[in-house]
């Protein structure tokens, strides 16, 4: 989701070494903002992120790093259920990338994704396979990347919507095995993965199968979320239904209470998604 900074110490010209003060300064804020409002949107705090990504957004002029910010905060907005202004961000962020960066670049795909979740959330769905599949072709030759397992649940949630339940699967699986093979075996978006093939299990009977995916699940997300983060509402109330249907009634009705406990307080707070 997030563009890693690569150590390049010894491999810088001259030129740009010699950089300003005016200039370092600008980089620091804009990197202190912008990570710490990302660090708060991972853990559930999207007002304050919004205000942290603002300020990034003030502090930088540079056209890659605007691009970056504008994303976070069309997620932010996403996440707080201001649509209109989420869209209106993420097409800024494709706009300012793929003028600075070329329209193959890397990190085109996230805003793709990006705008493919959010008009799915919209139900808005004529346009969202051709934007993950955009994001996969961009990606061909980076197939452990972060983006692809996102495309990749993506599809499936179309899959799943159609009733081509084999496909959703296989698209599913194949995101759990990159993430395994890019050491990805405790990130939050894994879990995410891990709960829709639960959900699909458990819509298809399959409970024993389901059972375990939601477990791994809960472990990634006791690890690396807030016990009130949106996602963690969603894994409750998947395991509630699993529950529900193999007869594990009350404990099927506990875990619906909790889950609609954080969705109250998430919406008291006006995070809304």
């Amino acid at each position: 989701m997030h563009r890693r900074i690569r150590l390049q110490a010894a491999l810088l010209p001259l030129a740009v070494a010699l950089v300003s003060t005016t200039a370092t300064a600008e980089l620091n804020l804009w990197i202190s903002y912008h990570f710490q409002g990302m660090k708060n949107y991972r853990t559930g705090d999207y007002q304050d992120s919004e205000k942290l990504l603002v300020a990034a957004l003030d502090e930088t002029s540079a056209k890659f790093r605007r691009g970056d910010t504008l994303d976070a905060l069309g997620q932010v907005y996403t996440a707080l259920g201001v649509f209109e202004k989420a869209e209106q961000y993420y097409q800024d962020a494709l706009n300012t990338k793929q003028k600075a960066l070329g329209g193959r670049h890397r990190d085109v795909p996230i805003t793709l994704n990006n705008l493919a979740d959010l008009h799915y959330i919209q139900g808005k769905t004529e346009d969202v396979e051709s934007l993950y599949r955009r994001a996969l072709d961009i990606n061909e030759r980076d197939q452990l990347n972060l983006e692809v397992c996102r495309s990749l649940n993506g599809l499936a949630l179309l899959q799943n919507d159609a009733g081509e339940y084999v496909k959703a699967e296989e698209h599913l699986k194949r995101a759990i095995e990159i993430h395994e093979k890019a050491q990805r075996r405790d990130h939050p978006y894994m879990a995410t993965v891990l709960v829709n093939l639960g959900i699909l299990y458990t819509n298809l009977g399959r409970y024993e199968e389901a059972q375990p995916l939601f477990e791994r699940a809960q472990y990634i997300q006791n690890v690396a979320l807030r016990p009130d983060h949106p996602d963690v509402a969603v894994r409750l109330h998947a395991m509630a239904a699993l529950y529900q249907a193999t007869g594990r009634t009350e404990l099927a009705n506990d875990l619906a209470r909790r889950a609609e406990e954080i969705r109250q307080k998430q919406a008291a707070k006006g995070d809304l998604y």
